[in-house]
This record gives structure tokens, sequence and C-alpha cells, in this order.
């Protein structure tokens, strides 16, 4: 009796452990702008995020951010970056309205891409995710889509959560919000970045080296750090594969403002 109760209690609340919506009071940087699209018309329900560098050349980056972080803090990351970039916020998330689950996610993904496709049309576009927005990137790439940048991706979130106690648990039958990429993963660009850590105690490194052998032609970034310092920790890497795969260059020097 007590494990069906486990079992409801895990598929009713599931969501409050996946999500974590965050929205930080932070001054936007000085090459930022907000955005502001419809994502569900009948309920007036808008998704609010930012674009940087907006003028720059190189490709467009559009970014979906971990279960808790508003697009906002990434900010300064991708204006170190210097190539137009789109930072988005899910349901929930930052100044956008509603609440978040898997379908308004990938749903507001692709509306997303497509304001992305309008206002930068003939600029390549990539799709970037730090964990949970690694599977969200993977889910809305199709066949237009130049490359994919993945810190710290999954198979799916069953996968991840068998690999700490709730093995003890069907949890591939419990999760609602599954976040399965394995589908897609034959489908993904030609150009795809992979970083993850040895260290990361979120994604564990095994569960990444599972999705690389779906996508064995994948340049890899290993680090050994922790989950939310993958991205800081190896942005010049990271500019130098944009510039090394897109054919276009910065004239003056990368450098990451301490202050």
């Amino acid at each position: 009796m007590t494990y069906l109760v486990i079992c409801t209690l895990l598929w009713g609340i599931q969501g409050h452990f996946i999500f974590h919506p965050v929205t930080v009071d932070w001054e936007p940087h000085h090459t930022t702008e907000e955005y502001e699209i419809v994502v569900d018309e009948s309920a007036g329900i808008k998704s609010r995020g930012y674009i940087l560098n907006s003028k720059f050349p190189g490709p467009v980056i559009l970014f979906f951010t971990g279960n808790a972080g508003d697009a906002l803090s990434y900010a300064h990351l991708f204006s170190e970056l210097e190539v137009p970039s789109v930072l988005s916020n899910y349901r929930g998330y930052g100044k956008s309205d509603g609440k978040p689950s898997e379908k308004t996610l990938l749903a507001d993904a692709k509306i997303t891409l497509q304001m992305v496709r309008e206002r930068f049309p003939d600029r390549s576009i990539i799709l970037m995710g730090h964990s949970l927005g690694s599977a969200v990137a993977i889910r809305t790439s199709d066949s237009n889509i130049a490359g994919l940048i993945l810190i710290s991706p999954f198979r799916s979130l069953a996968h991840v959560a068998n690999r700490s106690l709730l093995r003890l648990v069907p949890v591939h039958l419990l999760m609602r919000h599954k976040f399965d990429t394995r589908a897609s993963l034959d489908s993904v660009p030609k150009k795809v970045l992979v970083l993850y850590s040895k260290k990361d105690w979120a994604i564990p490194a095994k569960e990444t080296k599972q999705v690389l052998k779906r996508i064995a032609h994948a340049d890899i970034i290993v680090d050994q750090v922790g989950h939310n310092t993958i991205f800081w920790n190896n942005l010049l890497s990271i500019r130098q594969w944009l510039e090394q795969n897109f054919e276009y260059s910065i004239n003056h020097l990368f450098q990451i403002d301490e202050d």
C-alpha cells in the first residue's frame, strides 16, 4: 500500500520537482533588448525573453535554459559570445506568463524558433540548451537548423531519475514530463557541440555518454566542474567552435569582464 501511495504521489507532484520557475531582478546588459510573443492566443499567454547582439555577425543562437534559470541570468555570458542570441524563458519563468509543462515548453519553443527565423531571415540558426534545455533544443531541431550546442544532454528524464533512488519505482511509467530525446537524436544537424562534466551532479556523465553514442559525429568538450559551471568555464571554447564552423570572425580580442 505504501509503495502505491509513493507512486501516486510521484505522479501528482513531479512537476514541482522538475520545474523551478525563477525570476531575477537584474539590470539587462546594454546589448540586450526584450521581446514578447503570444504563445497561446486563446488564453492570452505571452512568452517574454531577450535578444542580444542583434547587429553582430555570425549565426543566431536560440537558447533554452535549465529547469531553474531565468534567461536574463545568462545575458552576460551571451554578450561575450558576440553573436546574435535569443534567450527564451519558459512559461512561468522570468516575465513569461503561464505554468510550465513538457507540452508547453516544446510548443512554445517552436513558436519562438519561428519568431527567430522571421527576425533573422538570412542567418544560420543554432539551437542551444543547458540540461533540461538540451532536451528542448534537440526536440525543437528540424532540417533547417544549422547546428546544436548541448550542455549536459540526456536521453530522457526517466533515464536520469533511474540513476538515483527513484530507480526503485517504475519511473518510465510514472513520468508525465518525459523529455525523451531518443527519437530525435538520429536527425540532429551535422554540426553538434556537446559539453559535459565528469563531476556533474545533476546529469551524470554516463548519461551524456549514452547520448553521444547516438550522435558520434559531435564535437565534445569534457570538463571537471559542477553542473552549473560548465557553460561559463567553456565560454572561449564555444566561441572558437562557432567561429570555426560558421566562417565568421570578430576583429577584436575575446575578453571576459570579471567585474
